[in-house]
């Protein structure tokens, strides 16, 4: 799942700094929407939903338990 304008690149790029700083959950839409700077079409609102589950399912690396 990859961007294909530089909006949505904008809202990955957002979105790959909450995984790699571990706080990227469902309910991170409106830290994502925060810190953008322009508005989002509906596409583009539907390509945030659609990589932050995809991102999820895919982390930029592996999450690691206290204690290991």
């Amino acid at each position: 799942m990859g961007p294909t304008n530089n909006h949505e690149q904008a809202i990955a790029r957002i979105v790959d700094g909450l995984d790699t700083e571990d706080r990227l959950s469902p309910t991170s839409i409106e830290d994502v929407i925060a810190d953008l700077s322009f508005a989002m079409t509906k596409s583009e609102s539907e390509f945030l939903v659609n990589y932050i589950r995809w991102r999820i399912d895919h982390p930029i690396r592996a999450k690691t338990w206290p204690g290991e």
